[in-house]
């Protein structure tokens, strides 16, 4: 029949608490070096991240400034050709008008500005001359204008020469651009040629007159439709940006959100190792929330990873980078307790032996250690240390038959003091390994005897 549990606290001594106040203190050192190391790999590879984000967003300007500028060159060079075109006619203009016995000087100077306008064309130094090559056309019809008004007319013969160049000058997208003015020029020209042949002097000048018109007419909607086109690529150029733009913004994020999820990965990478490890120990120390707390931000962060969940994994792995620590503190401490109960157990079990008792074994039992021990007399001791909520060491013995324990009449025994003076006998032995039991004490009150009761005083535990 099993006796009621007795109790008696534990005081370290001084030397011990020394040496565990050394322990803890390179616990700590180690946590730090250890959490050290975990911030400069972090940083490392925030570096690297860092680097290798510079090195794409850099080759990234530098793809979307040369497709800006390829893009550019494209309507440079298109606005140029319009240019071109412009003062090809206004060559053929200055040409009239030098055919028509126009001021000589002044189709010189026209001729001269002309050409500074096509070489700053070419050059590149200005597309922009539109407004220039309207202005000197203006001042070129007027001239021509004035030379026809005077009497002064060209040879027919010549003039149907350039009528004809000018119409054949606008080249072969007159007939897509303008088919309309086309077919009327060139059957005005058709008609100047036959009154030239016939000889018919009125009718070719007035034919003259109206052909120059209509192929003023034509080249200005010849210059309208490559306008329209221009303005056309343009903003089909516009959208193709815009789209590119999108889809440039659309690959950045994605870039951004693999990059996020490369940088959970690495950090959980440098502290995987350490939290399984924390989690076995939690496991070891019967710790199970702190263990299924470690588990749960550990499957917070590969599931977040799993289904590349990026901002998800961030928030998931910072939360495990700060768990981590304060879980290991708190092992820490789990560990130092478990080496004092395993010192106690060490020191109690000398004692039992110089007390006469042998050792019959002993097993861990969640935060305690339980230990057994026979008298020769057949009486069996079993022992629990644990461990009270302020930390403190405790001793449980439970007895069972030894001859001064006595039934009472609740039905639980009481070992008197025999018992008692030998387990004393035993705490006072555990002095010299650094511990020092207190009254021993039982749970509730005795009928009788040296002990006195200890109200709320943890129970054995068993598995």
């Amino acid at each position: 029949m099993s006796g009621s549990p007795k109790y008696s606290t534990v005081v370290v001594s001084a030397a011990r608490q020394q040496e565990e106040a050394q322990r803890r203190a390179r616990q700590q050192a180690e946590r730090r070096r250890r959490e050290a190391e975990r911030a400069a790999e972090r940083q490392r590879l925030a570096v690297a991240r860092a680097e290798a984000r510079r090195r794409r967003m850099a080759e990234l300007a530098e793809s979307r400034r040369a497709e800006d500028e390829k893009r550019l060159t494209g309507v440079r060079m298109e606005r140029a050709q319009a240019a071109e075109r412009k003062l090809t006619q206004l060559d053929e203009l200055i040409n009239t008008l030098e055919a028509s016995g126009g001021p000589g000087d002044a189709a010189e100077q026209l001729r001269d500005e002309t050409d500074q306008l096509r070489k700053r064309l070419r050059h590149g130094a200005d597309v922009s001359v539109d407004e220039e090559i309207e202005r000197l056309r203006g001042r070129a019809v007027r001239l021509r204008s004035s030379a026809q008004d005077s009497g002064g007319r060209d040879d027919p013969q010549e003039a149907l020469k350039a009528l004809t160049l000018r119409l054949a000058d606008l080249g072969p997208r007159a007939t897509v651009d303008d088919p309309e003015g086309h077919r009327g020029c060139s059957g005005l020209l058709d008609q100047l040629r036959t009154a030239l042949e016939e000889g018919r002097t009125a009718r070719f000048e007035a034919l003259r007159g109206t052909l120059e018109h209509q192929i003023a007419r034509h080249a200005a909607a010849i210059e309208e439709a490559a306008a329209v086109r221009l303005r056309e690529r343009a903003r089909e150029s516009e959208r193709e940006a815009r789209q590119k733009a999108a889809i440039r913004l659309a690959a950045e994020e994605e870039q951004r959100r693999h990059e996020s999820l490369a940088e959970a990965a690495d950090r959980l990478g440098a502290i995987s190792d350490a939290v399984r490890d924390a989690i076995r120990d939690a496991d070891d120390f019967a710790e199970t929330a702190l263990a299924q707390e470690l588990r749960s931000a550990l499957s917070a962060v590969t599931s977040a990873l799993s289904a590349e969940r990026a901002d998800e994994a961030l928030v998931a792995v910072a939360g495990l980078e700060e768990t981590l620590p304060r879980a290991e503190a708190t092992l820490d401490e789990l560990l130092l307790a478990y080496e004092r109960r395993t010192h106690l157990a060490r020191a109690l079990q000398n004692a039992m032996s110089g007390a006469g008792f042998t050792f019959t074994g002993g097993a861990d039992e969640d935060r305690g250690l339980l230990l057994r021990f026979a008298r020769s007399n057949g009486a069996l001791y079993s022992t629990t240390i644990a461990s009270a909520p302020d930390g403190a060491p405790v001793l449980a013995y439970r007895v069972e038959g030894e001859a001064d324990v006595s039934a009472v009449p609740d039905g639980s025994e009481v070992a008197c003091d025999n018992t008692e003076d030998l387990l004393d006998q035993v705490h006072e032995a555990m002095a010299d390994d650094g511990f020092v039991p207190g009254e021993l004490l039982w749970e509730g009150k005795p009928p009788g005897g040296r002990g006195r009761g200890l109200p709320g005083a943890r129970t054995e535990r068993r598995r």
